[in-house]
């Protein structure tokens, strides 16, 4: 047992592995739907935690292009776009934190911090815009040819001249007069102020408080004069990442009166109509505002025209055509380079996620599992019901207990209304309750119901029980696979050799994924704003796993989300808000829909993150329309959570009359 070893431990490796690690990491099946990234203009990348966006920025770190050249791989970005200087700065990694816990001027408080901010990204990216390109153009390897670099000391001499005179750093550079000795100017006031942020020093210099330079300005100074000295190429372009910009929204909330300020500060940058330099943001989804304001002035960015956007997320999310969906095959490449950097012997053209976790079961048997000793559990049939129904269910259910209970079902909803029903007992088939889409939407309910009754977890397990319980999002996917393989490590019966490739058994792997479930529900609550939202969440999964159950008829199999009227929601100023933010963090999944009332209103849905349907034991997958309800009621659930008011046992659901044309049901608890 000591000598196993989980691939999947660490879930987070961009910035913890080396850049030879990162060329056999990294896989390239999202670079051809985020080209934009390596064309000129300002791109912001939108994604939740672990989705891939700081992997994709860091192709365009020099330690990682270079890598690619010395070990003799393919750079993955398309030749016709790879020949650019990258630069950037990681505002978690940086310190910019530390802008909140000490203000520049006591008596003033935090009101100039964001000027000083503004100052410290210039520097930094400044002085990596420098390293990148004494790191890219090393004369000892051609690489700097193929990016468009030509450095040498004459060149570097005029351009530190020149730069060091521009009036953009007021007069701070000006006893420079080598290229190192620039360097060295740049570092030494990105230090300083680190050390008055960490109290090492009792007041920031004069020298520098006099000396601030406008957002963004530097940058374009450096690389027009980049160029004007042919120290690079009229097209090589000049990218400059800023990711992790989601730590402005936490900065600001240290701050007493620079709400947003910090954030206005980036916009501005975005807002410069200059083509020497294209920045590219990397965020999360809740921290983005499209149409933010811009540092200074009451305008405010626009998309399209001051920048693009792309959604990993949305690139990740199954579409329509299944044949578009890149996830599966996203999620085969990173466990195939997990598995294999860990050093196990891999098999020779198999596919991996089949040959470690194979196929998930088919219902009818996964039913039968739940049913090991009195397949009879799969019913509740009523005494009032004619014998011979009641003894033909009986005995469907001793061979075919799924079946069994989607009969029951059936019976339930046309007994209703055909009373002829309980009289005619199907004799030939298929029986009337296999048809196809009536069968395939109820499924998960009645594998949930089947389980309920006999006090079962639900079973998951298989390639696709693992896919779909993802939610196309890789971190969800690696979760997954480290908590199975802490199982596997954990199972004192197992003394396969590391080296060996395992193949898990259905066992090891519910109990792993359940175990991913409980910890992401967990989790939830370490985010800003997250306590409220995993009482919601919380709320929303015991409701929908009750209704699910005690819907005997499963007249509604969609009911484990929930449906709100477009326009009636746009009044609602905070829902919205608490909806959007929820989504943004990934505990819910939003997607808008046409009503199926008969005034066909646009209405948005709401489901459970997938990974947090083992947690409550609700479907993974969406098939039938969910609960359409109101803003007042679901206003409701967040103040009874607010409130601590949220009780299981009070759970209920109520028909609303003005909604029965639709087959909808209308909360009113």
């Amino acid at each position: 047992m000591e000598n196993r070893r989980n691939p999947f431990h660490e879930i987070y490796l961009t910035e913890s592995i080396g850049s030879e690690n990162f060329v056999q990491l990294f896989s390239p099946y999202l670079v051809d739907n985020a080209l934009a990234l390596f064309e000129p203009g300002h791109v912001i990348l939108k994604g939740l935690p672990g989705t891939g966006k700081s992997m994709l920025l860091s192709l365009l770190k020099p330690t990682i292009r270079k890598a690619y050249y010395i070990n003799n791989k393919e750079f993955p970005v398309p030749s016709n776009l790879n020949k650019f200087i990258g630069a950037g700065i990681n505002l978690r990694r940086s310190g910019v934190s530390d802008f909140g816990q000490r203000p520049i001027n006591v008596q003033k408080g935090f009101e100039e911090s964001p000027y000083y901010f503004a100052d410290y990204l210039n520097y930094w990216i400044v002085l990596d815009i420098i390293d990148s390109i004494e790191l890219l153009g090393d004369k000892n390897y051609e690489l700097g040819k193929e990016i468009g670099i030509d450095l040498n000391e004459s060149k570097l001499e005029v351009f530190t001249k020149e730069l060091c005179l521009d009036p953009c750093w007021n007069g701070f550079l000006d006893d420079v007069s080598t290229f190192l000795g620039l360097k060295q100017k740049l570092d030494s006031r990105i230090r300083t102020y680190r050390n008055f942020l960490n109290y090492n020093i009792d007041a920031l210099p004069v020298e520098i408080q006099s000396t601030k330079t406008v957002i963004g300005y530097p940058m374009t100074v450096v690389s027009k004069l980049l160029r004007f000295c042919k120290i690079i190429s009229e097209t090589t372009e000049v990218f400059v990442r800023i990711d992790q910009y989601e730590e402005l929204a936490w900065l600001e909330g240290m701050s007493e009166k620079t709400y947003k300020l910090y954030q206005q500060m980036i916009h501005k940058l975005l807002a410069m109509r200059d083509t020497s330099v294209s920045y590219r943001l990397g965020t999360r989804h809740f921290a983005w505002n499209e149409n933010g304001l811009i540092f200074g002035t009451s305008a405010r960015l626009e998309k399209g025209r001051n920048y693009i956007d792309i959604s990993i997320d949305a690139l990740l999310k199954r579409k329509e055509n299944r044949r578009t969906w890149i996830f599966p095959d996203f999620a085969e490449d990173i466990l195939t380079r997990r598995i294999k950097l860990s050093g196990i012997d891999l098999p020779r053209n198999k596919k991996l996620l089949l040959e470690i976790f194979g196929r998930s079961g088919k219902p009818e048997d996964v039913a039968k599992l739940y049913l090991k000793t009195n397949r009879y559990k799969a019913l509740k049939l009523n005494s009032e019901w004619p014998s011979q129904w009641n003894s033909f269910l009986k005995k469907l259910a001793s061979e075919n207990p799924l079946g069994a209970r989607l009969g029951e079902a059936w019976v339930r909803q046309r007994g209703k209304h055909k009373k002829e029903v309980m009289y005619n007992i199907p004799v030939e088939l298929p029986y009337p309750w296999e048809k196809k889409w009536w069968k395939k939407e109820r499924l998960s309910q009645a594998l949930i119901q089947i389980a309920s009754r006999n006090n079962q977890q639900l079973i998951w397990y298989g390639r696709e029980d693992i896919l779909s319980l993802s939610g196309s999002n890789i971190l969800a996917f690696l979760q997954i696979c480290r908590s199975i393989w802490d199982v596997w490590i954990r199972d004192t019966q197992n003394d396969k050799d590391f080296t060996d490739l395992v193949s898990f058994d259905r066992e090891i792997q519910t109990i792993g994924i359940i175990e991913a479930s409980n910890a992401w529900h967990e989790n939830i609550s370490m985010e800003k704003g997250g306590k409220q939202r995993k009482l919601f969440i919380s709320f929303l999964g015991s409701f929908f796993h009750k209704t699910l159950v005690e819907d005997l008829a499963m007249s509604n199999p969609g009911h484990y989300g929930f449906s709100l009227d477009v326009e009636e929601l746009e009044k609602e100023t905070e829902l919205k808000k608490f909806l959007n933010e929820a989504t943004d963090y990934g505990d819910l999944y939003d997607a808008p829909h046409t009503s199926k009332l008969k005034d066909k209103r646009e209405r948005i849905k709401w489901y459970l993150n997938p990974i947090l349907s083992p947690k409550f034991r609700l479907p993974s997958g969406h098939t039938k329309e969910p609960i359409y309800t109101t803003t007042n009621i679901v206003n409701n659930w967040l103040t009874s959570c607010k409130n601590g008011k949220f009780n299981k046992k009070n759970l209920s659901n109520k028909k609303n009359g003005n909604n029965n044309s639709s087959g909808q049901i209308s909360l009113n608890l």
